[in-house]
């Protein structure tokens, strides 16, 4: 009895590693989680802003993962370029308008350029190239889905797991700025370090594979 030969017109998927687009849309990740690592485990005195920064960063990247979702379907849609610019360009208005509130609360810029830096970051895989060519849309789903997940699991361990201080003692939470409230972020900076830590570290290693396991 012979076997059935494969069909010609089916040809194997092609093995999908590790690409360079892939590792450059990772680094900025990676970059970010090891910023998170170090302030936690070695804060400067004189450097406690950075803690305070750090805490806004995360709040930010809640903001970015919304808005990146809507604004990376918009790239990769079909519409015709006008209106593709034009609902860029609003959406950018909208959340640029959104996010300069902390920045004119702040008194300081760094918070709206933070996070346009953050949604670049966020739509990086395939600005260069690291979705394949007719999966753009697919893979934006998938960079979201991944983010969402990391986000509110990071976000979940880090609010009630026992975590350590590491180089968050008394002596620095002494020069940590408060801002005049309280809540848990703020009485236990060392757990928005760790959830830092954890959620870049996640989303680096999930976009070096395409975020194929979703």
């Amino acid at each position: 009895m012979e076997c059935a030969a494969a069909s010609p017109d089916v040809a194997a998927a092609p093995a999908r590693g590790i690409t360079l687009a892939a590792v450059g849309a990772a680094i900025p990740d990676l970059a970010l989680a090891g910023a998170f690592l170090a302030t936690w485990i070695a804060p400067s005195p004189d450097r406690v802003w950075a803690i305070n920064g750090l805490m806004l960063l995360m709040l930010l990247e809640f903001i970015n993962v919304h808005s990146s979702a809507f604004m990376g379907q918009t790239i990769v849609s079909a519409m015709p370029r006008p209106q593709k610019a034009a609902a860029i360009v609003t959406l950018g208005a909208f959340y640029t308008l959104f996010v300069g509130a902390f920045s004119l609360a702040m008194r300081q810029l760094w918070p709206l350029v933070s996070f346009w830096g953050l949604t670049l970051n966020r739509l990086l895989g395939v600005l260069i190239g690291q979705a394949p060519a007719g999966e753009e849309a697919l893979f934006l789903r998938r960079t979201w889905a991944a983010s969402v997940m990391f986000y509110l699991l990071g976000a979940f361990v880090t609010t009630l797991a026992p975590l350590p201080r590491l180089g968050v003692s008394p002596a620095i939470m002494a020069h940590f700025n408060r801002m005049g409230t309280s809540g848990l972020w703020l009485d236990q900076p060392w757990r928005v370090l760790a959830f830092g830590f954890i959620y870049f570290t996640a989303v680096a290693v999930s976009e070096l594979f395409g975020h194929r396991w979703i």
